[in-house]
This record gives C-alpha cells, sequence and structure tokens, in this order.
C-alpha cells in the first residue's frame, strides 16, 4: 500500500474533479468537461503517476534491481504517456457515450447554479499547493476543535453520493497498476505479467487502501466546503443522487480509469522503446 504523503496528494487530485471553471466551450460534453474541472484534473495526473512511481521505486525491491538509465527513462515518459490533451480525448469519447443530451443539460443546470457556482470557489481555492499545505494544518487543528456529528453526517453522505472515496481508491489503485505495468515492460517477455493478472494482483488491496483514503477525503471536504451550510451541502447530495448525477459520476468514473488503462499502456510501449534503441546504441 503506498504511504500517507501520496494517498493524500491523490486525494487532493481528485477534489477538483468538481469544481466548476468557467470557461464556454462549443458542445456540451465539451462543456461539461471543463465545468466539470476534469481538464484541472488531468493536468494533475502526471504529477499523480509520478508520486506513485516514486514511491514503487522507494518500497519495491524488485523496482529497486531495475537499472538506473531503465528508472530514468520510465519517468522521463510520464508526461508524454499522460498528456492532458491525449487523456482527454478518451474521457470526452467516453462521456459522449455513456451521457444523454438531456443528462448533460441537466448535470450543466446543476453546475450553473448559485450553490454550484459558490463550490466552484471553494474547489479551485482549494485545490491550490499552498491550500494543500494548509489543509494539512487544519487537519491537525481537528484535534482540538472537532467538527459537530451533524456536519459529519452531511460529508459522509455527500462522500457516498459523489463516490469521492470510490473514486479517489480507483485512482490510486490504476495508478498502480500503470506504474506495474510500465515496469513489467522491461522484463523479458516470457517473465511478464499480463495486465488483469496485475490489476487483481492490486485489487486484493482495495479495502486497505480505502480505510486511509475515507478518512483523508472527510478532511478534505470538510476544509474544502467549511463555508457551505449543511442545508447547502444536502442540496449538493441531491443532485449527486438524481438520475442524471449518478450517471454522470459513474461515467466519470469509467472514463478516468479507461484514460489511465490508457495511458500505462503508452507508457510501457515508450520505455520498451527507449530501452530498445538505448540497447542498439550501445551494441553498435
Amino acid at each position: 500500500m503506498r504511504s500517507k504523503i501520496c494517498l493524500w496528494a491523490i486525494v487532493l487530485s481528485l477534489l477538483p474533479i468538481l469544481s466548476y471553471a468557467q470557461n464556454q466551450t462549443n458542445s456540451p460534453v465539451q462543456e461539461l468537461y471543463v465545468k466539470s474541472g476534469m481538464d484541472k484534473q488531468l493536468d494533475q495526473l502526471p504529477s499523480t503517476i509520478q508520486s506513485v512511481f516514486e514511491e514503487s521505486v522507494q518500497e519495491d525491491p524488485n523496482a529497486q534491481k531495475l537499472p538506473k538509465d531503465v528508472l530514468a527513462a520510465m519517468k522521463a515518459a510520464i508526461p508524454q504517456s499522460f498528456a492532458p490533451e491525449r487523456l482527454k480525448g478518451t474521457m470526452v469519447a467516453e462521456l459522449s457515450q455513456k451521457l444523454t443530451a438531456q443528462d448533460i443539460k441537466e448535470v450543466l443546470q446543476w453546475l450553473d447554479s448559485p450553490i454550484g457556482k459558490k463550490a466552484t470557489k471553494l474547489e479551485e481555492a482549494a485545490s491550490t499547493p499552498q491550500a494543500q499545505v494548509d489543509m494539512q494544518q487544519y487537519a491537525a487543528s481537528l484535534q482540538t476543535s472537532p467538527p459537530t456529528s451533524e456536519r459529519l453526517k452531511a460529508l459522509r453522505q455527500f462522500d457516498l453520493a459523489v463516490k469521492a472515496t470510490e473514486c479517489a481508491v480507483d485512482v490510486a489503485i490504476n495508478a498502480q497498476v500503470a506504474v506495474a505495468m510500465a515496469m513489467i515492460s522491461t522484463f523479458p517477455a516470457e517473465q511478464r505479467i499480463p495486465p488483469d493478472e496485475i490489476s487483481r494482483r492490486i485489487e486484493k488491496n482495495r479495502s486497505a487502501i480505502e480505510a486511509e483514503v475515507r478518512s483523508q477525503v472527510l478532511v478534505s471536504a470538510l476544509y474544502t466546503y467549511r463555508s457551505l451550510t449543511d442545508a447547502e451541502i444536502q442540496r449538493y447530495t441531491e443532485f449527486a443522487k438524481s438520475p442524471a448525477g449518478v450517471k454522470y459520476h459513474s461515467a466519470t468514473m469509467g472514463a478516468l480509469k479507461k484514460a489511465i488503462i490508457e495511458g500505462a499502456v503508452r507508457w510501457g510501449e515508450l520505455v520498451g522503446k527507449t530501452i530498445k534503441e538505448s540497447k542498439g546504441h550501445s551494441e553498435a
């Protein structure tokens, strides 16, 4: 399981998926992509993958056995493999297939509502590097100034409705799958494990990861939405539970998972190509 620092970074990178940048685009699904904050989340994904990669190298004895030039090639290939524009293509295509025009219309109406716009500013403010430092200090302050039971109940219901913890765990697991796939691409063909088997093995850690992530998501929500009333959080939760809200969050999670796996495949291909070219130069 990844360290608390790595999981914290993953959780924080997820929160902006519910932020609502106000840029306008030409089509409803493109507008949804921007207003949902997916553009900002995917901008952070390469650094999230890199964090998981660095943690893996430190903790996995097999990873430490890889030559330094191979590890360097793997790290250097992350930005290209998980380039936001390439991930965007997958996300938009998946949302176009999974959401109807009416679904998108209803989600956009929520994003443009007063509470949606208010939440926008809070979520965007919470996604800055300084806010992430402040959030950890805020977490420490909860020991002496704990939230009310009503607040905790409202935010836990919100978490279940928007599937924040579930999505954070999925990103954590799929980031680990991506790293494993890239590392295995450096092995001889006969030693490579199929992607499905990699996923199955890492999935065994889901319950342990979820236990840790859930508390971190709660702290993040307490910090981010601290100026929202319980009633406003309830309104947010009601939207998430609506048919359009349920479909939206489900489609987003599926699209994000697909985008990460496709990036992992590109990563493995780039690493393999780099290693092959390196060997060719050394033999010349």
